[in-house]
């Protein structure tokens, strides 16, 4: 979750995207820096646009769609340190997740995944994966399907949600985007 970690303040967007919703989003990676290791982040609000008369600039209490769920949007963000398959028994104590997200996960180039892979397939929890390049992509479905025994779910598809432009300095010499490929377990 390195890009992820120093953006944090994108995902209260999710307010807007998700009116009336209780979510709460685990960090987990060797990249979480271990200061941040149990950081906690509650996102209260959304960013609000330039327009003057936007319903974004209501209050609460006036705002039609709060009236309509019945309760306000809360967000929490919280960053672990280490491996997912080190972590869960702590992260499953106050959660369950309904879903595991790993963008660019490079689940080939990492033998640290196999572990996890492992543990995502005894718990059963749906889990979407996304790299680089659609060849990392088949590379690293071809490693899941070697632990687990069976193939993907979600075949390798393009992300419809990948960054639109092209990563630099690329090793490959492949079209590398990030988040451009995703498939599922």
């Amino acid at each position: 979750p390195e890009r992820e970690l120093y953006q944090t303040a994108v995902f209260a967007e999710l307010h807007a995207l998700l009116p009336g919703v209780q979510l709460h989003i685990d960090f987990v990676g060797p990249a979480v820096p271990h200061d941040r290791d149990g950081e906690t982040i509650s996102l209260c609000s959304y960013a609000h646009c330039m327009e003057a008369n936007c319903c974004c600039k209501t209050p609460k209490s006036e705002s039609s769609s709060h009236k309509n769920t019945g309760k306000s949007s809360k967000i929490t963000l919280r960053f672990h340190s280490g491996y997912y398959h080190g972590r869960y028994n702590e992260l499953t104590k106050e959660y369950l997740p309904d879903l595991i997200i790993a963008p660019n996960a490079g689940i080939a180039a990492y033998k640290s995944w196999l572990p996890t892979i492992e543990l995502i397939r005894e718990i059963e929890i749906p889990a979407v994966f996304s790299d680089y390049c659609e060849e990392a992509c088949h590379l690293a479905a071809n490693c899941i399907t070697s632990v687990t025994g069976t193939p993907p779910t979600i075949p390798v598809q393009l992300n419809p949600f990948r960054q639109p432009l092209a990563v630099e300095d690329s090793a490959l010499l492949l079209p590398c985007y990030s988040n451009c490929f995703l498939f599922g377990i």
